[in-house]
């Protein structure tokens, strides 16, 4: 089921990138979600062989997933707030390369 929830998550991102005719970032914040899952994969196989950690990988995945699929629904309705969280990382990444 928390696969399911979870790629449902992951259509909803892409969805709403092309709706807003950013597939980039939609392509970019999927390519995040796949990194992260992989990371949550492994240090879950890494826990588990100690304790039993039951289903809480699944469901660390699954909160962040929904934070995206979330972050880009309130970025198609107030992508104001989009455009300064751009020009902030902008501003960022032109800082580390000076």
């Amino acid at each position: 089921m928390a696969f399911i929830l979870i790629l449902a998550c992951i259509a909803l991102v892409l969805v709403v990138g092309m709706a807003r005719r950013k597939t980039g970032r939609a392509v970019t914040d999927m390519t995040i979600l796949v990194v992260l899952f992989g990371i949550i994969t492994i240090v879950d196989l890494l826990v588990s062989r100690f304790i039993d950690t039951g289903h809480v990988g699944e469901l660390v995945a699954l909160i962040i997933a929904a934070a995206f699929a979330l972050d880009s629904l309130y970025g198609l309705m107030a992508p104001e707030r989009q455009r300064r969280r751009d020009r902030r990382l902008r501003d960022i990444m032109q800082r580390r390369r000076a």
